[in-house]
């Protein structure tokens, strides 16, 4: 967990740790990065590292958690003519973190993604969809679907050499959830 409160200096000490650690990941793999390499890359103490994160996955979560609300300024600014509209603005956004998504999909940590997204359900709901018509269940049901649906998007256009573009995404992941609704039709 991290603990990294509204202060001026505690936000600009977790900022420089996360650019340590990304400085870090681009030198080595993350599992072989230590705190101290961080703080050797950050300039930022130990002690310091500590007060604000309990792990090096912390500070990957925190990272994500930032993303999150830089997305949320997004999507509250805009108006979204389709899904499909608003489906590209989380995955352009993702696919932009190179570095952050190598350290997520090559340590099996994508579920970061889903955590934050989940922390956000309120919004999700919003986001998504009209749940005014849907039970608490169901719509509790369908932002954790639609949530998951990010972190295996980031997971298979990272093994697939990132290669796709964020409309080729979108293409297999309709064709994906109507094969899903197909099969659980029958």
């Amino acid at each position: 967990m991290y603990h990294v409160s509204n202060d001026k200096r505690a936000r600009q000490s977790a900022d420089l740790i996360w650019k340590g650690l990304e400085r870090c990941l681009r030198e080595k793999e993350y599992r072989k990065i230590h705190v101290n390499d961080i703080n050797e890359k950050s300039y930022v103490s130990r002690a310091t590292f500590y007060r604000l994160f309990d792990s090096i996955d912390d500070v990957l979560s925190y990272r994500c958690d930032l993303i999150f609300r830089e997305l949320e300024e997004k999507l509250v600014q805009r108006q979204f003519a389709t899904n499909h509209d608003l489906f590209l603005v989380f995955v352009e956004e993702w696919l932009s973190q190179e570095t952050l998504v190598k350290a997520l999909v090559e340590n099996n940590l994508t579920g970061i993604i889903y955590d934050t997204h989940m922390k956000n359900s309120d919004l999700m709901k919003r986001v998504f969809t009209d749940v005014s018509a849907m039970t608490d269940a169901e719509s509790d049901y369908l932002v954790s679907i639609l949530t998951n649906i990010l972190p295996a998007v980031v997971n298979t256009w990272y093994r697939h050499g990132q290669t796709e573009s964020p409309e080729e995404i979108y293409a297999h992941a309709k064709a994906s959830i109507t094969t899903i609704a197909d099969t659980l039709n029958r």
